[in-house]
């Protein structure tokens, strides 16, 4: 089953979403933090599975870098 991405912004409103084809939720996790990334509005990412979270992932403090 493939896991869902939400990404929430800083402004609010309705969270940016993915839908992620990862087998594994170490995976899942790693896409989202690259998604998150991406967006310099982001707050935090969720990853579900099907109607349960799995993990929340805050956004890196500045001058961290992700590691892929």
């Amino acid at each position: 089953m493939p896991y869902l991405c939400y990404i929430h912004r800083r402004a609010g409103g309705v969270p940016h979403l993915e839908v992620l084809p990862e087998s594994s939720q170490s995976r899942a996790i790693d896409t989202a933090a690259r998604l998150m990334a991406q967006r310099a509005d982001a707050v935090r990412a969720e990853i579900w599975e099907d109607e349960r979270l799995v993990f929340t992932l805050p956004r890196e403090p500045a001058g961290r870098a992700l590691l892929s």
